[in-house]
């Protein structure tokens, strides 16, 4: 059990809950600072009222149900320190890492019914965001959150890879991935039901122009700074993106051959002096900054002696390649694979498939890209313009036999942030082969460091042992179906399959 804190409580309402913490056997202490007013000693938890209107209770350690009781109790009294729900669905919408040197920037929305407000509250309301904690802090916080996914709570997420943060400017990136991520979760309810709150971080015009789309349609938008101090929903977004950036952190740290004499880089914070150390050693040693360093921060200009003006680019995702229509459904809140076709900028050839390659481009490395099934050239920025406005992938055993995805993101990267989607009878047909469980371990090492995401639909043990190869075909198009992905398979009957049901589809 984590303390409560209560904010702006009056001074009338602090005597009538000292009152009330007395009558229940509370023991009235001496205060022990001139900035406190009353401490009250309550079961194993200690109640200390503030002269700036504070009310803090400390955890109680043996759980005991009448400090909840009591918590209860003052949250009716006083009332949540946030916005109550105005309306049915709570949607919010917050990020965390821009301002870090190191790792991601994540971006989650989150959405919940007003039914569970107020365990939310208990849950998400004593913590503390803008402080420093360990991994073990939010994922506890983040483990009692996910026992309300059998209540309706659900959430999305994205991140905005550090190289991503050194060469653009990510505000059009962010306005694209928090605008699929309500369509996404829009897809399900009823707009008109939903209050839609966003911390204000210089939102763009086409995201403001879907925000006011969804307004029309009966949605409650509130866009705010700073908006996870009044509003529940984006705390919690904002709670859960901790969690994920600090489980890449923890695996950072932990791995080995990114400490230098047993020092590792510590939050990811340039404020941190173990951050700040281990940066500096780094240098030293002459070695390349690892992928997960932000090279443009100032930081990392002064630790290697160069001043120098760093003028972000708008980030290439190119709307001109994708198809009118599906571009008119992402308008209206529809995320739909049925409906992408990518557009050639060349001959301007509008396809449901493209190809696929990855090639020595010279000495330092590899590209990867799309071809054009007509003209056969490169349809620039694909990659980037595929990630953030779709951003899931379905594999076939083909491909994941050959290596494709590991190969791709070793060197070229076209794939880097996507979420892998593994179908059951893509497992099942794997797992028992060498190249199969190679690539597994390959992808489960990607993810671990977040540069993917996967996921794994279907138990392999409900996969029928007698499938035909077109039952097999139509299992993996409908995982597809399903998270509106981009399929990807080098096999031709896979594909034509795909092409069948409306699936866009990439061919190796």
């Amino acid at each position: 059990m984590q303390g409560r804190t209560w904010k702006s409580v009056e001074k009338e309402k602090s005597e009538k809950i000292k009152e009330y913490l007395l009558k229940e056997g509370g023991i009235e202490e001496g205060i022990k600072a001139p900035y406190e007013v009353w401490r009250i000693r309550f079961s194993d938890a200690t109640f200390t009222y503030y002269n700036k209107g504070t009310l803090y209770s400390t955890p109680s350690n043996s759980q005991d149900p009448a400090v909840f009781n009591v918590w209860k109790e003052i949250d009716s009294l006083v009332g949540s320190m946030y916005v109550l729900p105005s309306k049915d669905l709570l949607i919010g919408l917050d990020e965390t890492g821009k301002g870090e040197v190191i790792g991601h920037t994540v971006l989650v929305g989150v959405i919940f019914p007003k039914e569970i407000f107020k365990k939310i509250d208990l849950i998400v309301g004593p913590a503390d965001t803008k402080k420093h904690h360990e991994f073990g802090y939010w994922d506890l916080l983040f483990k009692k959150l996910d026992q309300f996914r059998k209540e309706n709570l659900d959430f999305n997420y994205e991140r905005i890879p550090p190289w991503h943060v050194d060469k653009f400017n990510i505000n059009k990136i962010m306005d694209v991935v928090y605008q699929r991520i309500l369509a996404t979760f829009l897809r399900k309810v009823s707009v008109c039901n939903c209050r839609i709150v966003i911390d204000d971080y210089g939102i763009g015009a086409t995201l403001k122009r879907f925000l006011k789309f969804l307004e029309m349609q009966g949605a409650e938008v509130i866009v705010t700074p700073k908006a996870d101090t009044n509003y529940l929903e984006v705390k919690t977004a904002s709670l859960i993106a901790k969690r994920i950036r600090e489980e890449t952190i923890k695996r950072i740290n932990e791995a080995s051959e990114f400490q230098i004499d047993g020092l590792t880089i510590g939050s990811g914070n340039a404020g941190d002096p173990q951050t700040l150390k281990w940066l500096k050693e780094w240098y030293k040693s002459s070695k390349e900054w690892p992928w997960f360093v932000k090279r443009s921060f100032k930081t990392i200009q002064e630790i290697e002696g160069v001043k120098k003006e760093i003028k972000k680019a708008i980030p290439p995702i190119d709307e001109e390649i994708l198809s009118k229509e599906f571009l008119e459904e992402f308008e209206k809140g529809r995320l739909s694979i049925k409906s992408l076709e990518v557009v050639c900028p060349v001959c301007g050839t509008s396809s449901k498939a493209s190809t696929f390659a990855i090639f020595r481009e010279n000495a330092k490395g590899k590209i990867s890209g799309m071809r054009c099934t007509n003209c056969k050239n490169f349809i620039e920025n694909a990659d980037m313009t595929l990630r953030y406005y779709c951003g899931y992938i379905v594999p076939d055993s083909s491909v994941i036999r050959r290596h494709l995805l590991s190969n791709d993101l070793e060197s070229a990267k076209f794939f880097e942030n996507f979420t892998v989607v593994i179908p059951s009878v893509v497992r099942k047909e794997c797992d028992g082969t060498k190249t199969g469980k190679e690539e597994f371990e390959s992808l489960a090492k990607f993810a671990s460091m977040g540069r993917i995401k996967v996921e794994y639909d279907g138990r392999v043990e409900d996969v029928p042992s007698d499938l035909s190869s077109t039952q097999r075909d139509e299992m993996i198009v409908n995982v597809a179906l399903k998270y509106n992905a981009i399929l990807l398979t080098a096999d031709n009957s896979m594909k034509l399959c795909g092409l069948a049901k409306g699936v866009f589809t990439i061919f190796i």
